[in-house]
């Protein structure tokens, strides 16, 4: 097991559907790290369970925290990166100034 700087958290904050956040039906607050393809490129990946956060393998990059946003749209689409962060309670409070709401479904 290995301690990493940050604690794992998934949190979503939910909308409802008005003219002031026409864009976005909720933005998830995920716990993230940097993973390399086979090509050497490196992308953004979340940890699927705490588990995997605790045996996460600290060569592959220290956790922090991405922001995304899900479309009202009803076509399949993958969430937009709003933003990244190594501060837990900043990105909260990015993502509950976006949206006008609390997080409301939190994971620690």
């Amino acid at each position: 097991m290995v301690a990493l700087p940050n604690k794992f958290y998934r949190g979503v904050v939910q909308s409802p559907k008005n003219p002031k956040h026409p864009n976005f039906r909720f933005l998830i607050v995920d716990t993230v790290y940097e993973k390399q393809d086979e090509n050497g490129d490196y992308y953004t990946d979340s940890f699927n369970s705490y588990e995997d956060f605790l045996f996460h393998n600290p060569d592959h990059g220290d956790s922090f925290y991405g922001i995304y946003g899900s479309y009202w749209m009803d076509i399949p689409r993958s969430p937009l990166k709003i933003a990244e962060t190594n501060n837990l309670n900043e990105a909260i409070l990015i993502a509950e100034s976006i949206m006008g709401n609390t997080i409301t479904d939190i994971t620690f």
